[in-house]
């Protein structure tokens, strides 16, 4: 387990815990925020190498301008973005910044699986990419 730390961030309190609770059978370490300024301030850190990420928060900074800060904080950072039904511009936008993968918010088990899948290969990849803070 020991590397495996999943941040998830979203204003949302239940949307939080029923991410939280999804992947805590999963061997991995969960950690919640809703705050944009600690996402910011753990990858600073380099706590946590994978982002579950929302769409909103309640601070003025944008998804996209917050994905924009996170990547240059760390090149090997995963995020994968889980939001609602967003604009195609605003999908294009944070996509141009650099996530790993769009989800919408899971529904079914279908969903939270594909979301599961998602993080996997996350940090499938970072595994192939060599170790992911030096």
């Amino acid at each position: 387990m020991n590397g495996r730390k999943i941040l998830i961030a979203d204003k949302d309190p239940a949307a939080r815990q029923e991410l939280a609770d999804f992947f805590r059978g999963s061997n991995y370490q969960i950690e919640t925020t809703g705050s944009a300024a600690y996402v910011l301030s753990r990858i600073l850190q380099k706590q946590n190498p994978i982002v579950l990420l929302g769409s909103t928060f309640d601070e003025t900074i944008s998804t996209a301008e917050l994905i924009a800060l996170l990547k240059r904080s760390n090149q090997q950072l995963r995020i994968i973005l889980v939001s609602d039904a967003n604009s195609p511009e605003a999908l294009r936008k944070v996509r141009e910044e650099g996530i790993f993968y769009h989800a919408l918010r899971p529904v079914d088990q279908q969903d939270s699986e594909e979301l599961r899948s998602a993080v996997d290969s996350a940090f499938n990849g970072l595994n192939d990419a060599g170790p992911a803070f030096t």
